[in-house]
């Protein structure tokens, strides 16, 4: 699968920024059959991802990728193509890309590739990080996190709000007459009322928004 990713290289006090442009693909034994040369063919297939994966890289259509092969007891074979780009645009189009379940494997793979290849680390040396993205049930978890926190302060305000309205009928009026006087007095009352009952449920919103937040963010690590 063509794919580009964003990595960080961690050299204080600055950081670089590069991208990998991979390609893996996997053959089953029939389909390296068919070929006359079927790793070749399969090799080839992979290096032209890797120059696909971003159709506007120059150094990507111009530099020949590392390629790692992997045999399978089935009899297929997996290869993969990793090039190391400092192009800007490349790395600006990689961080707007959000992986699924197998392209992250793809991804730490390549980062992991980045430190092993290319730097060679040793303890106390650069580091080399790939941002983590959050898989489409993680973005929906923090999106209804977020929103029991807006709720819970939105209620909170109201609350607040509803504490500090006090009405005060004219002299010599009666709720009783005076249909305004008796609609603002009612008003007072129920403002009265709910003003607690507001505040708490929104501080309990709150918490829960930001307890559910923290166990997201925990388990997107």
């Amino acid at each position: 699968m063509p794919l580009n990713v964003p990595v960080t290289l961690t050299t204080p006090p600055i950081d670089r920024w590069y991208t990998v442009h991979t390609d893996r693909q996997r053959w089953s034994a029939e389909q390296l059959a068919d070929q006359p040369d079927g790793r070749a063919a399969l090799e080839t297939a992979v290096r032209e991802g890797v120059r696909k994966a971003t159709s506007t890289c120059a150094y990507a259509g111009h530099t020949e990728p590392d390629i790692d092969t992997t045999e399978h007891p089935d009899g297929s074979v997996t290869t993969t193509g990793r090039l190391l780009c400092d192009e800007a645009d490349c790395y600006s189009s990689a961080q707007r890309h959000h992986f699924d379940a197998a392209e992250s494997i793809q991804a730490k793979a390549a980062a992991d590739w980045v430190a092993q290849k290319e730097l060679d680390l040793a303890p106390g040396g650069p580091a080399v990080v790939q941002k983590r993205f959050l898989s489409d049930h993680e973005r929906h978890q923090r999106r209804a996190s977020l929103g029991f926190v807006l709720a819970g302060v939105l209620c909170t305000t109201a609350g607040a709000g509803m504490d500090q309205y006090h009405y005060t009928k004219p002299a010599g009026t009666s709720p009783g007459t005076n249909p305004i006087v008796w609609f603002w007095t009612n008003v007072d009352s129920l403002c009265n009322t709910l003003a607690f009952p507001a505040v708490f449920a929104g501080t309990l919103l709150i918490m829960f928004g930001v307890g559910r937040l923290a166990v997201t963010n925990a388990t997107a690590q």
